[in-house]
């Protein structure tokens, strides 16, 4: 295990990565970190600082000039503000002077040179000579290299009475078979099931336990960007985000030292999650959007099926990455430089699904009902980017196409989930065709969407699908209920209700009261915690992972229905307020 640590460490990167990492694992050891890495502002050298005794030492002040990788003679000192020497020239001249919180000047202060990797001996006679120089008996130096943090790990958060041998082994396995990401995930998801599997009572034990799922995260997404296969690590990613919050949600509206240290390592989970995101589909997604057939043609499936099914799910990671950094531009300042970077992002994300979509026609016909989800994310984006026509144009050709090949035994969307049962799908005898499609969601959603934008030929085509050969099949559609807070993030058992019968033959007023009248009947949606604390992408995450029709609620808070129906307009706060 010590190995597979010190070869994590030498991967990461100094910002947001290795720096990260630090923080949680001198909070661990019992200090007190009173300075944490951050963006735009003077750190004077100084990276992390803590202060507090290691090993039954005196209280120590640590402050750590962080490095990634291997240091080598070019990272010593070549001119570059990012040297090391310069950095631990502003530590002496200008942090312990100036910056030092007044309590702790007159105790003894360690300066750490920190590295993921080993400081070569190239470079060792230049840190020996300055180590020697700068020496006295207020300020001394010490090295934590890959080894040392990787022993630190292990003893803090990895040992045998903390991470049981079975979650251990679990790790190990979800590192070997990365490039099987089934495999490595359902490894992954093990291991989490080993460690929160029982309730875990005291508050200490649970900081521990968000702090120890934190670093096997990134442990996985290091190993996993190594080998360039991050398909295991972004389920992984997406799957602790849910997990945890199911631990943490307690802990929002508390101040305690305890809350504040779960809700810290849930927003450095948070971030590893925005961090896999943008590695993965920045590289298999926005490079590849704009071609025609590009992404399609890289699937390398055996089979159509492959291919849709990949398009569909990269669709739906897509729409959902761009509708977290739409909730994250939205908590700065309005008008500031980083909600306008962030805002931006979020407009190259919408963009490329559009692109996706137009240059893959895969994507015009699902496969399968629930691939409705990965519409409805998508539909979700293009509401935000305020791109209807795209909307309107990308659920016709879905309608158009799903009914022709429904009348000419072709593949149309079907309630099989089975892969082997799929790869013969259709089979050209009307009951198994009726059996196929006895129920729906896809079909609606998209009938209540054609509605909200009054387009009258989309909603006709839909009439006419169920009026001549959907007769026998139920369109309904899923809605949180009060069972739905205790298992919509762990889906452990079965939750919320059903509509069925959902009228798409009634005029689009009588439509959308029927399903808006049941979210006002279901408005245990406002009450689940990821929406009450203004968290509400992560019930789209857990209807992605988990296969849960997107809620309702939230295209609701979009709608304004055509005035010459004369109906009353929904609430018009923005979903970004939920």
């Amino acid at each position: 295990m010590k190995l597979i640590l010190k070869e994590y460490l030498a991967s990461l990167r100094e910002r947001e990565e290795l720096d990260a990492v630090l923080p949680d694992l001198l909070s661990q050891m019992g200090m007190n970190v009173f300075s944490r890495p951050g963006r735009g502002t003077r750190q004077d050298g100084v990276d992390v600082a803590a202060v507090g005794s290691i090993d039954g030492e005196e209280e120590t002040v640590y402050l750590f000039s962080i490095k990634p990788g291997d240091l080598r003679r070019p990272d010593w000192n070549s001119g570059s503000p990012q040297s090391l020497r310069p950095s631990l020239d502003a530590i002496q001249e200008a942090y312990i002077r100036n910056r030092l919180p007044q309590q702790h000047r007159q105790k003894k202060i360690k300066i750490c040179i920190c590295v993921g990797g080993d400081i070569r001996e190239e470079v060792r006679p230049d840190i020996e000579g300055y180590k020697d120089r700068y020496s006295n008996e207020q300020i001394s130096f010490e090295e934590w290299n890959g080894d040392r943090i990787a022993s630190l790990i292990e003893s803090c958060f990895l040992q045998e009475e903390l991470l049981p041998e079975a979650a251990r082994s679990h790790l190990r396995k979800a590192l070997a078979l990365i490039d099987e990401p089934d495999a490595s995930y359902k490894h992954f998801a093990m291991l989490l099931d080993s460690i929160l599997s029982e309730d875990i009572a005291k508050a200490a034990q649970r900081v521990r336990t968000v702090r120890q799922l934190s670093i096997c995260l990134w442990i996985l997404f290091a190993w996993a960007r190594e080998q360039g296969n991050l398909e295991s690590t972004y389920r992984a990613a997406e799957l602790l985000l849910l997990r945890l919050w199911h631990l943490a949600r307690d802990y929002r509206e508390k101040s305690s030292k305890t809350a504040q240290s779960i809700q810290s390592v849930y927003g450095a989970v948070f971030n590893t999650y925005l961090s896999v995101g943008n590695e993965y589909l920045s590289k298999s997604v926005l490079q590849h959007a704009s071609k025609t057939h590009g992404l399609s043609s890289a699937v390398h499936g055996s089979t159509t099926l492959d291919i849709n099914l990949k398009l569909f799910d990269l669709a739906g990671r897509t729409a959902l990455y761009g509708l977290w950094i739409r909730w994250n531009a939205l908590n700065f300042t309005d008008g500031s430089e980083q909600q306008k970077a962030l805002l931006e992002v979020f407009r190259t994300y919408a963009g490329a699904l559009k692109e996706l979509v137009n240059n893959n026609p895969i994507l015009l016909l699902p496969i399968k009902d629930d691939q409705c989800i990965d519409v409805a994310l998508g539909v979700l984006v293009l509401i935000m980017n305020d791109d209807k026509e795209s909307i309107e144009g990308w659920l016709t050709q879905i309608i158009d196409r799903a009914a022709f090949a429904y009348r000419f035994h072709k593949p149309y969307p079907c309630n099989i989930r089975a892969y082997h049962e799929l790869l013969e799908h259709p089979q050209p005898d009307e009951a198994y065709r009726e059996s196929a499609t006895v129920g729906s969601i896809l079909y609606p959603f998209i009938s209540i969407l054609a509605s909200m934008m009054g387009e009258q030929k989309l909603s006709a085509a839909v009439k006419t699908f169920k009026r001549d050969e959907l007769q026998h099949c139920n369109f309904q559609y899923w809605y949180p209920d009060d069972t739905s807070e205790n298992h919509l993030y762990v889906n452990d058992e079965m939750h919320g209700a059903n509509l069925s019968g959902i009228d798409v033959e009634a005029a689009p007023k009588g439509l959308l009261k029927q399903v808006f009248d049941e979210c006002e009947n279901m408005r245990q949606f406002w009450e689940l915690s990821a929406v009450k604390y203004g968290f509400w992408p992560l019930v789209l995450t857990a209807c992605r992972h988990y296969r849960l029709p997107v809620p309702l609620h939230l295209f609701r808070e979009y709608w304004m229905p055509p005035k010459d129906e004369g109906a009353e307009s929904a609430p018009d706060a923005d979903a970004e307020d939920v």
